[in-house]
């Protein structure tokens, strides 16, 4: 277990708390001790260290937002303070100029960058802009962050959502800088709204903690993903042993699963 913090809600300690009741009020489990990726960053340092080693990082301290807006500008006249592309000579740059309170971005190969997943098979990414793998609060950016501990960890395996996709193009680059194998992939449709968006505010509280508190049991939250996964074809509460003894990702569809009405009138009843 791995509760990555260095970013984002679960930077906040009763997020990791409540995350954890969750996952053992539905029923799962884990070897060892809970790691909590901020507290063990020497991984990623030590990556951080060999890419500036091996000129395959530099330092800039603009902003995404700040990139993104002198590219759209190509006709802009003002002269640019900070690199906007990477430098030319980048171990010249590296040494050359400060790099307290920088990121650093990785040079991508700006090449096709072809992903093979377990679900979605080969699917195409160009990787068309260097990306920030450590930020100027001198921590791991995300891409870096899970590379370097999934290595450590001895990961084999990448089980998660398809938002994180394009992520995978940009970290096989990073695993190939580092000369190391390259874990399997396999990316999982998202629960969506009936807009087809990602479950927010909009759509009410979704949360498994708000039905866990509506007196929904874990049967039920299990057997509607055993629905959603094919893995049964009706709505009906599924034990975690079951459904683990059943599930079978030849059955998941690739698109998004819509949380419909009537899934969470079923939960309710």
């Amino acid at each position: 277990m791995r509760i990555e913090d260095i970013d984002g809600p679960r930077k906040q300690t009763n997020t990791i708390t409540q995350t954890i009741d969750i996952l053992q009020w539905i029923g799962l489990d884990w070897d060892g001790d809970i790691v909590i990726q901020s507290e063990e960053l020497e991984a990623s340092k030590a990556m951080l260290e060999s890419l500036i080693k091996n000129n395959l990082v530099y330092h800039c301290s603009l902003t995404r937002k700040e990139i993104e807006s002198v590219l759209s500008a190509p006709h802009s006249n003002a002269t640019p303070k900070e690199p906007i592309y990477r430098p030319e000579n980048v171990e010249l740059h590296n040494s050359n100029q400060p790099n307290t309170s920088t990121n650093w971005r990785f040079i991508t190969d700006h090449t096709m960058q072809i992903v093979h997943d377990e679900l979605l098979g080969d699917v195409e990414f160009v990787t068309e802009q260097d990306f920030v793998v450590w930020t100027k609060n001198n921590m791991p950016a995300y891409q870096l962050a899970v590379v370097a501990d999934d290595h450590r960890q001895g990961i084999t395996h990448v089980v998660r959502g398809n938002d994180l996709l394009q992520s995978a193009a940009w970290q096989e680059q990073l695993y190939a800088s580092m000369g190391w194998a390259t874990p399997k992939w396999l990316h999982l449709p998202l629960i969506v709204g009936i807009d087809g968006k990602r479950l927010a505010k909009r759509h009410g509280d979704s949360r498994i903690s708000t039905f866990r508190t509506l007196g929904v049991s874990p049967e039920r939250i299990i057997g509607l993903l055993a629905m959603w996964t094919a893995t049964q074809q009706e709505r009906e509460p599924m034990t975690l042993e079951t459904f683990t003894n059943t599930f079978t990702t030849q059955t998941l569809q690739e698109s998004n699963i819509v949380l419909t009405q009537e899934d969470e009138a079923w939960l309710l009843e």
